[in-house]
C-alpha cells in the first residue's frame, strides 16, 4: 500500500507537467517586466477610477470646480498620477514587445492602453477648455 506521501508527490508532479505556465520559456527579466507593466496599468486605472470618485464627490458636496478647494486637491493630484504611470505603461508597452518571446493576448495589450491614454486624454481635454 502506497504512503499518502507518495502519491501526493506523485499527484503534484502530474499537475505540475500537465500545466504549461505561459511564461515558462520568458526570461526572469522579461517575467518582472511584464509584472510591473501590469502593476502600472492597474495603479494608472486605480488612480483615475479614485479621482473621478473624489471629484463627484467634491460637486455633490456643492464645491465649486474653479475655486481653489483642499477636497479638489485629491482628484488633480491623483490625474498627476494617472498621467504619470499611463506613460510609464505606454514606454513599457514597446519595451515588453521587444523583451518577451511570447508577446502579451492583444486584448490585454489594448485595455493596457486605453488606460495608459485615457489620463492624457482628459489632462488634454482639461487644457484647452482652459483657453
Amino acid at each position: 500500500m502506497p504512503s499518502k506521501t507518495s502519491s501526493s508527490k506523485t499527484k503534484s508532479r502530474r499537475l505540475a507537467s500537465a500545466a504549461d505556465p505561459t511564461d515558462a520559456h520568458e526570461s526572469r527579466g522579461a517575467v518582472a517586466l511584464t509584472v510591473a507593466w501590469m502593476l502600472l496599468t492597474l495603479s494608472c486605472l486605480a488612480a483615475q477610477l479614485v479621482a473621478l470618485t473624489m471629484w463627484l464627490i467634491a460637486r455633490s458636496v456643492g464645491v465649486p470646480a474653479n475655486r481653489p478647494n483642499a477636497l479638489l486637491l485629491i482628484p488633480s493630484t491623483l490625474m498627476i498620477v494617472a498621467t504619470l504611470t499611463g506613460i510609464a505603461v505606454l514606454a513599457l508597452t514597446g519595451l515588453i514587445y521587444r523583451v518577451r518571446r511570447a508577446r502579451p493576448p492583444l486584448p490585454v495589450t489594448v485595455a493596457a492602453l486605453l488606460i495608459a491614454l485615457a489620463p492624457l486624454a482628459i489632462v488634454g481635454v482639461l487644457a484647452l477648455a482652459d483657453f
